[in-house]
């Protein structure tokens, strides 16, 4: 089967890119993780076209999405971007599909449009509890700078990387992770653009806790037994302002997480 068309959606100069599957009656925005595209949600056609048409969407410096400019990324920016791209496509209600750093697009627009989303599927989602790491890179002028210096200094990355496994404050996994996502050039550059460019867009949990409650949106968590990039205990933080939600943790890590929910969601259906 060929590979949907990419499609663009303009925005003030910038470009959101965006894949289209499935032929169901409501509507479904996914959004992938750090390194990913679109792409990833190809195979959910298989098992949900025929209950969403799915809009995949490239995030900001992912894919063939465009960020223009330097200036942050801000909420309320993302907000008329969701706005914009709903009101072209005539979509009044929708449900919501994120993954790892996807989570946190997902939660923020969630955060907005609450009163419209039927459902809130959250895979390993980022947003909710932040790393250490993610706080010392991106949370001071100074963090940001010591964060590009060092992926411009690929042996000294590696050699800090290889001393916090050894003592202890760096799972290997997460170290091999890093390993592979930082590789190249283009791919350093992708995430300190993303990790600093996004630092901005981070959900209110308290009132997004509050809104899904009110507006009884389903929500539903999935996490991997064996994950260690986003462990299953970083969703606490949101559970405990929800009345409602379902949990299901797979016996998987990270990298499958997308394949098997999907899987579930088919019996949850």
């Amino acid at each position: 089967m060929p590979l949907p068309d990419v499609q663009l959606f303009p925005f003030e100069g910038h470009s959101v890119a965006y894949r289209k599957v499935g032929h169901g009656p409501a509507t479904l925005l996914a959004f992938h993780g750090f390194g990913q595209t679109s792409q990833v949600y190809l195979p959910i056609e298989k098992h949900l076209g025929d209950r969403f048409t799915v809009f995949a969407i490239d995030l900001f410096f992912h894919g063939h999405s465009r960020y223009v400019g330097s200036q942050l990324l801000a909420k309320k920016d993302w907000y008329r971007i969701i706005q914009a791209f709903l009101l072209e496509q005539c979509i009044d209600r929708f449900s919501l599909m994120g993954f790892s750093l996807g989570g946190r697009f997902a939660l923020t627009t969630a955060d907005n449009f609450s009163d419209r989303i039927d459902q809130l599927i959250l895979i390993a989602p980022d947003g909710i509890t932040r790393s250490f790491w993610y706080e010392l890179a991106t949370g001071s002028k100074l963090g940001r700078r010591l964060f590009r210096y060092v992926l411009r200094h690929l042996p000294l990355l590696h050699g800090l990387g290889h001393i916090l496994t050894q003592v202890g404050l760096l799972n290997r996994t997460v170290m091999r992770f890093v390993e592979i996502s930082l590789s190249t050039f283009d791919q350093r550059e992708q995430v300190y653009k993303s990790w600093t460019q996004f630092r901005r867009v981070q959900p209110n949990l308290d009132l997004v806790g509050k809104r899904l409650t009110t507006n009884e949106v389903r929500v539903y968590f999935f996490t991997g037994a064996f994950d260690r990039l986003v462990p299953g205990a970083y969703i606490l933080p949101l559970t405990k302002k929800l009345r409602n939600y379902e949990l299901t943790v797979l016996k998987t890590g990270h990298n499958r997480l997308i394949e098997l929910a999907t899987e579930q969601l088919v019996r949850t259906y």
